[in-house]
């Protein structure tokens, strides 16, 4: 923080997947196996004096006399790794030490989240204790931390100091800390730097120029193919791309209504991102490669535990559920982006993704292949990003059972009725259509409620003898003629809507 300004920072993930060679495969395991050892040695460690403590209270041991409680710091795992490890791991040597400690780092969060969840004093669901981590369940990962030399991530000197290079697909491997001979040090050249198949110049860059700072990089194995997750820390500073094709006036914002059978829709037709009703297409991923999981479910299922035949088709399996990850993160990547570029502001619907999942067992698999809950979070920092508003309108709001046109509210509406009809007004309308209206005109609603609660009070003069006011202070003495069915959809979306600008 300078002066009167106060500087905000972000921390966001760039993700670089990895093409290591079988040595250096070899040690990533070797790594992630040795993080893994530490984090269940160091809840072990919290188990036993937690059972020893129990065990000395039943028997009617005073307080005073208990055995002492084990911290659950990162830093006091540390230290009692350092005493222990020449007994517990005599190998410790052949790994480096930024394993061990990602291990320990790991389990004491672990431990902190079940604290604060149990004394109410974190969000979210109860958290509860951490659980030993398998070797065939669990995700293999490793994290290395390095503050004091943000550069020394990235190889080539040129890259850093912007000149062309061939190089710039490269990130450092922590190798362990020993005295090489001179065959072992060549060996160690070529395991310090680890092929990306993306470049890393930009960032690169960005770090030598001091606009970006590296907190730590995680190589984990996800979906069949080793990753580099790279937490970067840097100023915010939104810069709002060109508003050639951003929409102005009363097409500045959008509703969106998440669904099943599609994607997304939007309140009004968008050329390009939607079809000519609104609807935003769901890829369905998972459900064209349901055949080709099944088959290797099976072919899994026969196959000897502990055999390489076992271990070659659980890669195949794990490279076709990352393949089924990527393009449905793709799909919506290409979604969001439009939306975010396009409009000034994006109104969405707070959902209970997880909620709705377990009531109702009949359409998990749907909503695990309708990602509605991942739609959201990339608007939430792709707006930020460019300087547009996001408005979140309540869970509760009845968005599918409110006529758009007409404002009746339906006591109920069944999942099964897909065309919303209005006994009121009636007007006719798909229902995903109907809801994100609805979306867009709470949204504008809240939005422009939270501008005005937070302008100051203008002093208003009582005129009176102009014309007579009606009950609901509304100035007209004529009755408005109530439109039906399409005229007045066709009314309301002809209607001169209001531009809202906030200043990010």
């Amino acid at each position: 923080m300078s002066g009167d300004t106060a500087e905000e920072y972000l921390t966001r993930a760039v993700v670089f997947p990895l093409d290591p060679t079988p040595a250096q495969e070899r040690l990533l395991w070797s790594y992630c196996g040795a993080a893994r050892f530490t984090h269940n040695w160091a809840l072990a460690l919290v188990k036993d004096n937690l059972t020893l403590r129990t065990e000395q209270r039943e028997s009617g041991a005073p307080e005073a006399d208990l055995t002492p409680s084990q911290s659950w710091s990162a830093y006091s795992f540390n230290k009692e790794w350092n005493a222990a490890k020449d007994d517990v791991a005599p190998w410790w040597r052949e790994v480096s030490m930024h394993a061990f400690r990602s291990g320990v780092t790991a389990a004491a969060a672990g431990l902190e989240n079940f604290a604060t969840s149990r004394k109410g004093t974190r969000k979210g669901r109860p958290v509860g204790f951490p659980r030993f981590k398998s070797r065939d369940r669990s995700k293999p990962s490793v994290t290395f931390v390095e503050i004091n030399h943000q550069e020394s991530w990235f190889e080539d000197p040129d890259v850093l100091q912007g000149r062309t290079s061939p190089h710039g697909h490269r990130i450092r491997l922590m190798l362990p800390q020993t005295t090489p001979d001179r065959e072992v040090q060549r060996r160690r050249a070529n395991l310090a730097w680890i092929h990306t198949t993306e470049s890393t110049r930009r960032l690169a860059r960005k770090v030598a120029a001091g606009a970006s700072s590296i907190q730590k990089v995680t190589l984990s194995y996800t979906g069949g193919r080793w990753q580099a997750s790279v937490l970067v820390r840097y100023l915010v500073a939104p810069v709002i791309r060109p508003t050639k094709r951003r929409a102005v006036g009363p097409m500045a914002t959008i509703g969106i209504d998440a669904g099943i059978t599609h994607l997304a829709t939007t309140s009004r037709p968008v050329p390009g991102i939607t079809d000519t009703h609104g609807h935003i297409a769901n890829p369905w991923v998972l459900e064209k490669q349901r055949k080709r999981l099944a088959k290797l479910d099976r072919k899994l299922a026969r196959c000897v535990p502990g055999s390489k035949n076992r271990a070659k088709v659980k890669r195949q399996r794990a490279r076709l559920h990352g393949a089924i990850t990527k393009t449905r993160a793709l799909a919506i990547h290409a979604t969001t982006n439009a939306l975010a570029d396009q409009f000034e502001v994006v109104a969405v619907e707070d959902l209970n993704v997880a909620g709705m999942a377990t009531k109702k067992r009949h359409l998990g698999r749907a909503l695990a292949d309708a990602p509605m809950a991942e739609l959201r979070r990339q608007l939430t920092y792709k707006t930020s990003d460019r300087g547009t508003t996001l408005v979140v309108v309540d869970r509760f709001y009845p968005s599918s059972k409110t006529c758009s046109v007409c404002g009746a509210v339906r006591a109920k509406l069944d999942l099964s009725v897909r065309v919303f009809e209005c006994s009121t007004c009636g007007m006719t309308l798909d229902r995903d259509i109907n809801a994100a209206i609805n979306i867009e005109a709470e949204g504008r609603r809240l939005l422009e409620a939270k501008l005005e609660s937070l302008q100051p009070p203008v002093p208003t003069q009582n005129v009176a003898g102009l014309r007579p006011e009606t009950v609901n202070a509304d100035p007209r003495t004529e009755k408005t003629e109530v439109l039906t069915g399409t005229a007045a959809l066709a009314a309301r979306r002809a209607e001169p809507r209001s531009r809202v600008t906030v200043a990010v």
